[in-house]
C-alpha cells in the first residue's frame, strides 16, 4: 500500500516546533511523500472543544516549562521560554504568521514555506521576539530576502489564503483533531486518512507505519 504523510501545524505551539524539526528531517530523507500544512490553533482549541489546554491547568504549566526545553534540547535547536506565554497562548492569535505561510507556500512552494516557519519559530523560540503581526513577519522576510513582499502581503489578506487556512484547519478537525502538532497517515489509493497522530514524539511510530527508518536529531 503506498502512503503519503500531512503534517498540520501552527507556529504558536512549541510543540508544532519541534515537531516541524521532526518532520522536515524526515521529509529530506524519506521516500513517502510528506506535506506541511498550516492551520490555526484556536481554531483547533475552538472546534474540538478542548477545554484542557495545558497551559490552563497549573500542574501541566509546570510540567511544559521543564518538557519544552528538554525537547528542545533532544532536537538541538534553541529554545527560551518567550515571556509571558501563558497569557500569549490565552489572548493572542496566529493567523497572521499561519496565513503568510500558506500565501507562501500558494505563490513559491513548500520549500520557501518551510524556509519561512523555520525563520519565525528561530525568530519566536530563540530570540522571544513576536511574530503575530504584519509589520513583525515583514522583518522576518525582509531577513529571508524574499522577492516581492509586498505582493506577499497582499497574498495573505486574500480569501483565497483565507480559505486554504480554513480548510486545512477542517481537515485536521474532522480526523478528530484536537491540538498541535497533528499528523495524518494517507492510503494513496483511496485518499483515505488510515492513521492519526497528535504530537511532536511519534515519529518512531510513523516511520514505522510507512515503512521508513526514523531519524533522530544525530543520524
Amino acid at each position: 500500500m503506498s502512503k503519503s504523510i500531512r503534517f498540520f501545524f501552527d507556529v504558536i505551539s512549541p510543540y508544532s516546533y519541534f515537531g516541524f524539526s521532526g518532520i522536515t528531517k524526515q521529509k529530506n530523507l524519506w521516500k513517502t511523500p510528506i506535506e506541511l500544512k498550516p492551520i490555526l490553533f484556536g481554531g483547533i482549541v475552538k472546534g474540538s472543544g478542548n477545554k484542557g489546554m495545558p497551559l490552563a491547568i497549573p500542574v501541566k504549566e509546570k510540567y511544559m516549562k521543564k518538557d519544552l526545553p528538554f525537547s528542545a534540547q533532544y532536537w538541538g535547536i534553541p529554545f527560551r521560554m518567550p515571556k509571558d506565554y501563558t497569557k500569549l497562548m490565552m489572548t493572542t492569535s496566529s493567523i497572521v504568521p499561519q496565513k503568510f505561510l500558506v500565501a507562501t507556500k500558494i505563490r513559491d512552494g513548500e520549500d520557501k514555506m518551510i524556509e519561512l516557519t523555520s525563520a519565525l519559530c528561530h525568530r519566536f523560540y530563540a530570540y522571544n521576539k513576536p511574530i503575530f503581526t504584519i509589520e513583525q513577519v515583514e522583518e522576518v522576510l525582509r531577513d529571508l530576502q524574499i522577492s516581492n513582499s509586498e505582493e506577499l502581503v497582499k497574498l495573505s489578506k486574500s480569501d483565497e489564503v483565507k480559505e486554504v487556512l480554513k480548510q486545512n484547519t477542517k481537515e485536521a478537525l474532522d480526523n478528530g483533531c484536537f491540538g498541535a502538532p497533528w499528523t495524518h497517515i494517507i492510503d494513496d489509493s483511496t485518499g483515505n486518512v488510515i492513521q492519526t497522530v497528535f504530537g511532536s514524539d511519534r515519529f518512531p511510530q510513523i516511520a514505522h507505519f510507512v515503512g521508513e527508518e526514523f531519524h533522530g536529531p544525530k543520524n
